[in-house]
């Protein structure tokens, strides 16, 4: 076969669910010998044999979850693998953990390398796209792996719900007078930014305002951004009164830029960032934003990735989890908090 036959495909050619086809091959749950023989003759078949499940029934098994990040350096990495340490404190696991920055940002030299330690899992926390460096179909046919930040297609992945938080954005600006909206996203390229873009751009439009093509300023996650397109927005639209800015330091170039227009925020401009930074709570005035679910992300995937390699299932393949809005006084105003 061209594909590599998943248990999927056993449980479906056994007429039987994807857990009885696992409680029939690792025996932790009793089924029916007919049922067994069912499910033997379709693995025989089918040629089902997962690498992992083969290294465990050798007793191979290491006790070792590999984890690969973008850079260590980063807060949302640092925040997503405290959620791993708490999902690891039972002590059956031991983590192994690398940065792709050791291996030239390839990221299938780093995946190798993990796959040589013979680790029995492996989890990503990334915020970029992988392009064409990883084979979705190798890494499926040696270890399980678990994506946390970033939805990759065919692969489980763990990922906030961007596209609400776009929506939510434009509701509280809303709800707190914006009727000239406008944001400044991150890079182009980036898919959290289209889904942000896309949540915030179809509750405008229910709201029945106007939000222009060209409103949406595109850039790099800095100060700099924030507060050049806050200057070119403010000059095409002087009538905006709410932006909502890729992240805080965004925001925070924003609200420079609204200061030196003599623009008191969040009176006539209304900000509102995202990601907590945290600077952002004492930036005058503070910023409202949003709290990432990244030690959730990094609890839920370390537990997802445990289950995979106790009982061979493959469950679905995106859990997306919400962010949390912290509103300051950069859409409040000073009496609130």
């Amino acid at each position: 076969m061209n594909n590599p036959v998943t248990i999927l495909d056993v449980a479906a050619y056994a007429k039987v669910s994807p857990a009885t086809v696992t409680h029939a091959l690792n025996g932790k749950r009793p089924v029916s010998e007919a049922t067994r023989a069912k499910v033997l003759e379709a693995v025989r078949i089918l040629g089902y044999v997962p690498s992992w499940s083969a290294s465990r029934l050798k007793g191979k098994h290491s006790g070792i979850l590999g984890c690969i990040a973008v850079d260590i350096t980063e807060n949302f990495v640092n925040q997503i693998v405290k959620g791993i340490e708490r999902g690891l404190n039972c002590g059956e696991y031991s983590l192994f953990f690398v940065s792709a920055f050791e291996f030239g940002n390839d990221f299938r030299k780093a995946y190798e390398f993990l796959r040589g330690h013979q680790v029995d899992g492996i989890l990503f926390c990334h915020h970029i796209p992988f392009g064409q460096e990883l084979s979705l179909v190798d890494m499926r046919n040696s270890v399980p792996v678990v994506s946390i930040n970033m939805a990759i297609p065919g692969m489980v992945s763990v990922i906030p719900d961007n596209y609400t938080g776009g929506y939510q954005a434009a509701e509280h600006l809303y709800s707190c007078g914006m009727r000239n909206p406008a944001i400044i996203c991150g890079p182009e390229d980036r898919l959290s930014v289209r889904d942000r873009l896309h949540g915030f751009s179809d509750r405008v439009k229910e709201l029945g305002l106007d939000l222009p093509e060209d409103a949406c300023n595109y850039g790099s996650y800095d100060f700099e951004h924030g507060y050049k397109a806050a200057r070119i927005q403010m000059d095409r639209y002087p009538a905006t009164d709410g932006i909502f800015c890729a992240n805080d330091y965004i925001a925070a170039g924003a609200i420079t830029t609204l200061k030196e227009y003599h623009l008191e925020v969040p009176a006539q401009v209304r900000v509102l960032g995202f990601d907590n930074r945290d600077f952002s709570g004492f930036w005058t005035p503070s910023i409202s934003t949003f709290e990432q679910p990244l030690q959730e992300m990094g609890f839920l995937g370390v537990g997802l990735l445990k289950n995979m390699i106790a009982t061979e299932y493959i469950p679905q393949e995106q859990y997306r989890l919400q962010s949390r809005l912290i509103p300051r006084q950069s859409t409040l105003g000073l009496t609130k908090n």
